[in-house]
């Protein structure tokens, strides 16, 4: 193509160009604008965390669950709403809204996006509350196959929800499991022996 042939191509498609070059900045422009707003809200997502963070250590919970609340719900897309759950559910455990705080937490079993260790987190957390309700069997379906870093105290908790159904050959074969996830020196591994000596006592 010469000169003058690429000169006509750009007249007769003049109008076609603007537009395309319009729709780019636009979208460069977007972007940049997205962006700017995604690190507000990061950085005020943060802010509200140190809040509820602070209110919880002075014990405040009326504003500890106000500032959970506005994370989960305002700022949902930050890692801190994820973390906000976390302290919702245990208010609502201390509130004895048992509820409400299996509700959160099985919301962050289900999350896929969760940062490493925080789905196993609150997996484990879930399984204590449903032993902790008499949901022994809920429990033993959500720990089907413990392992990862939570592995002792899943396995630990199916041992709980077993003695609580009287399946005590069960119960011990867990809590030897959970044993078998510590280091020897564990102090912890005496507490699990004692529960594993009192099986079919009570």
């Amino acid at each position: 193509m010469t000169g003058p042939d690429f000169t006509e191509l750009l007249q007769r498609h003049r109008k076609l160009l603007i537009i395309v070059f319009v729709l780019i900045i636009a979208g460069v422009l977007a972007f940049f604008a997205y962006d700017k707003y995604q690190r507000h809200q990061v950085e005020r997502a943060a802010v509200l965390y140190s809040e509820l963070s602070d209110s919880l250590a002075s014990g405040n919970d009326a504003t500890a669950r106000a500032s959970a609340e506005t994370l989960i719900h305002d700022y949902s897309a930050t890692p801190y709403a994820s973390m906000a759950r976390f302290y919702l559910a245990r208010l609502d455990i201390d509130a004895k809204q048992d509820d409400k705080a299996e509700g959160q937490l099985l919301q962050l079993t289900r999350q896929a996006d969760l940062p490493e260790g925080m789905q196993g987190l609150a997996r484990s957390a879930l399984a204590r509350l449903y032993v902790d309700n008499g949901k022994n069997q809920q429990a033993l379906e959500l720990l089907q196959k413990p392992d990862g870093a939570f592995a002792a105290v899943d396995w630990e908790l199916r041992g709980d929800a077993e003695a609580k159904l009287r399946h005590d050959d069960r119960a011990r074969d867990d809590y030897e499991k959970a044993i078998a996830h510590l280091p020897a020196s564990d102090p912890y591994v005496v507490y699990l022996q004692m529960k594993m000596a009192n099986l079919g006592v009570s």
